[in-house]
């Protein structure tokens, strides 16, 4: 999940990468920046420029995008390659397990031992695989990290190029299909993995308010399948899926970091041009969230066994996320619910003791607002009350100078961090992508310094209340 949920920059980063770039990134790079005989501590180099856009965007071959996002900040380098598919409640499963099975072994690595010994080969070097939603789009993202070409004697980026091309074109087959034992011990882990979300009571109750909000509309659906779908997928039946999947799929790759931007496109284009060919797929512009009048507000109340209730409300914002007063709208919620300064947790938690936890959440794409609070249970009507009575007077201008000022220094701070991850980077130029939009992170933050108190209080009158789940604890079992 999103290391920005909590705030503002969860606006643009709500799902997040597949890899956690950074965190997981410094712990890779100390190890292989030893094996290597580089000093250094972590990922970052102690100086350098940082990453500020895409560079450059070129073509692999028609419909198959390659952006630069060059940087001197870190000391290994990054490709991902995004396969862009429709949600669709038919395909969801199969999409999100092909990756999995992917990752299991190639035509040149056949086991996770040869996978392994390879990796290491390349000092290290560390290649994943999965499945995440962006809007109505499901996305399936293929990275591999190495050490940059600088911190050693010679070049791997043509093996690195190989390497992806294997996981992504040349799986391990036999008879015409998967490997039989991968899909069938993947599918269990995927079973496994879907079955377990709802330990995490948080993200469970987050999950299912956006399958009641979002019924009948393709962002409602389970990026990572449905494990009653399972039972009828094989061997076969899934590598015939994956074939379409790779031939019909729009195509974006991204190389971030210190590299030569030609031997890299040559690289790419030697494997993956001729093998992707020429396409016309097209993403998919997800559709706004935009409550008609008079219709009823979605109310669920679901109990289960847990020690902490859990309230999360949809709210439909319905404004153009590429527009002027979807920055507006970004600087509402991180005074409303977004920061550490805002009004539901001074109010709300602090002051009123009703939650263990309170903040609010966009989503860029979809236009539209999650609030999330872990309550008890007889709490429930006085927490609701109080963050609508909050939302009222967000409304009528009820918010100071000083609090726009903290949120434009907050929403700076969270943008500029987004350039310590060359994960996080690449999944905001993804967002760009699908929202048709050019702007950069600078650009946005500039954006964001400039919007006005009336604009931010046009913004707050622009939310609608659409769902309530309440994820009522009837039980002392841990969370």
């Amino acid at each position: 999940m999103c290391r920005f949920r909590n705030c503002g920059i969860g606006a643009l980063l709500n799902t997040g990468w597949p890899v956690d770039s950074y965190s997981k990134h410094s712990v890779l790079c100390s190890i292989l920046c030893i094996k290597a005989g580089i000093k250094g501590k972590n990922n970052r180099k102690s100086k350098g420029s940082e990453i500020m856009s895409i560079n450059e965007k070129t073509e692999l071959s028609k419909g198959v995008n390659l952006h630069f996002l060059k940087t001197e900040k870190f000391k290994t380098n990054m490709i991902s390659l995004v396969l862009r598919l429709p949600l669709c409640r038919e395909t969801a499963t199969r999409a999100a397990l092909v990756p999995r099975v992917l990752k299991r072994g190639t035509e040149k690595y056949p086991t996770l031992a040869d996978i392994s010994k390879k990796a290491e080969e390349l000092y290290g070097a560390s290649i994943s695989a999965g499945a995440m939603k962006k809007g109505d789009n499901q996305l399936i993202v293929f990275t591999v990290q190495f050490v940059s070409d600088s911190f050693i004697s010679g070049t791997i980026t043509n093996e690195v190029a190989d390497l992806l091309a294997e996981f992504v074109l040349n799986p391990k087959t036999v008879d015409g299909g998967f490997d039989r034992e991968f899909v069938k011990q993947e599918k269990t882990n995927l079973k496994n993995f879907i079955d377990g979300l709802i330990n995490d009571k948080k993200a469970y109750a987050a999950a299912r308010c956006n399958e009641v909000m979002f019924e009948g509309d393709p962002y409602g659906i389970c990026e990572y399948g449905y494990v009653e779908d399972l039972e009828d997928i094989d061997e076969k039946n899934l590598y015939d899926f994956y074939k379409t999947m790779i031939k019909s799929s729009a195509v974006e790759v991204f190389a971030s970091g210190s590299f030569d931007a030609g031997k890299i496109k040559t690289a790419l284009e030697q494997k993956f041009g001729a093998a992707l060919g020429d396409r016309c797929a097209k993403s998919v512009k997800s559709g706004l969230a935009v409550r008609e009048d008079g219709i009823e507000v979605k109310r669920v109340t679901e109990e289960m066994p847990t020690s902490q209730s859990k309230l999360v409300m949809g709210f439909n914002c319905g404004i153009e996320p590429t527009s002027r007063e979807y920055y507006a709208l970004m600087m509402f919620s991180c005074i409303f619910g977004g920061s550490p300064f805002s009004k539901l947790f001074n109010n709300v938690r602090e002051k009123l003791s009703l939650a263990y936890y309170v903040f609010s959440a966009l989503d860029r794409q979809k236009s539209c607002m999650k609030i999330s609070a872990g309550i008890e249970a007889d709490k429930f009507g006085a927490a609701y009350d109080e963050i609508m009575l909050q939302l009222e007077k967000m409304k009528t201008g009820d918010f100071t100078e000083n609090e726009i000022t903290s949120a434009k220094k907050y929403l700076a701070t969270g943008m500029g961090s987004i350039k310590d991850s060359m994960g996080a980077t690449e999944d905001f130029y993804m967002g760009q992508i699908l929202l048709g939009s050019n702007e950069t992170i600078d650009s946005l933050t500039e954006c964001l310094n400039a919007v006005s108190r009336d604009e931010i209080q046009a913004a707050a009158n622009a939310v609608q209340l659409d769902t309530v789940y309440f994820l009522k604890g009837v039980g002392s079992s841990e969370d």
